[in-house]
């Protein structure tokens, strides 16, 4: 793996075909507005590097992330944070990657917000999740924004209404998890969830995930025919739908063209 960018408290690494980001600021990878900022550059390089089919996100230390700075969270410091937030959430949103995060600890605060964006997202048995900033008299953006998208609107209130924290299991029954597995196996399940993501072509996988951002909360019959003029107009057009045909035929790993 080479080592592409190493930012103050985060590391980007390309590895073939997948961006891998990781907090790096153990113990607990606090994140200030600076960290958010870089974790936005992190998306935004994976963005624009046409190449890549994935992005993973991971970190170091006992605690996946523990939320975000509280100090920042004063009134004069409040727009800078922010400010970084709003970078942070916006460029993993946009993202026409899939996102896999990896989490072994605990993810709370903006940590569980970050969390949120994953599309497959692979915990431990001793991961933990949680939004408190109820408790100290703040409400988590995201939180309130996204997380009734992800468990449903009643829940999304109890999180983020109780301050409580919920194991790797809860999470996993309410559908924001989509595996727990002990520490030891998390590799072996990430290397297989690429292994799957790898197999598509890169061009055809942002047209896919970029489309399915982009039509969530549509009403059906729209979103069905959009989905279909974008099959029709830009997916016919491209290459690598031609090869995937020939692959299928002459039975053999497609050769990706990217175009």
């Amino acid at each position: 793996m080479t080592v592409t960018a190493v930012t103050g408290q985060v590391r980007y690494e390309v590895s073939a075909d997948v961006a891998f980001v990781t907090l790096d600021a153990p113990p607990v990878n606090v994140l200030g507005g600076a960290t958010m900022e870089e974790l936005a550059a992190c998306f935004e390089r994976a963005q624009a590097d046409r190449a890549l089919k994935a992005i993973v996100v991971t970190a170091n230390g006992r605690a996946f992330c523990a939320g975000a700075d509280v100090g920042e969270h004063r009134p004069e410091q409040a727009p800078r944070m922010i400010a970084g937030f709003s970078r942070l959430f916006a460029a993993a949103g946009a993202s026409e990657l899939p996102i896999v995060m990896v989490v072994d600890g605990a993810a709370l605060g903006a940590g569980f917000e970050l969390v949120m964006m994953a599309d497959i997202l692979i915990a431990s048995d001793r991961a933990t999740f949680g939004q408190p900033e109820i408790r100290l008299g703040f409400f988590a953006p995201v939180g309130v924004a996204y997380l009734g998208a992800r468990i449903g609107v009643a829940r999304a209130i109890e999180v983020t209404s109780t301050g409580r924290t919920y194991t790797a299991a809860e999470m996993l029954a309410m559908g924001l998890v989509s595996k727990v597995l002990p520490s030891a196996e998390l590799a072996a399940a990430l290397d297989a969830v690429l292994g799957d993501l790898r197999r598509a072509s890169p061009l055809v996988m942002r047209i896919n995930v970029g489309l399915s951002r982009r039509l969530a909360g549509t009403p059906f019959e729209p979103a069905r025919r959009e989905a279909e003029r974008v099959f029709l107009d830009d997916l016919m057009a491209t290459e690598d739908v031609r090869e995937g045909i020939a692959s299928f035929f002459d039975k053999r790993k497609p050769a990706w063209r990217n175009r």
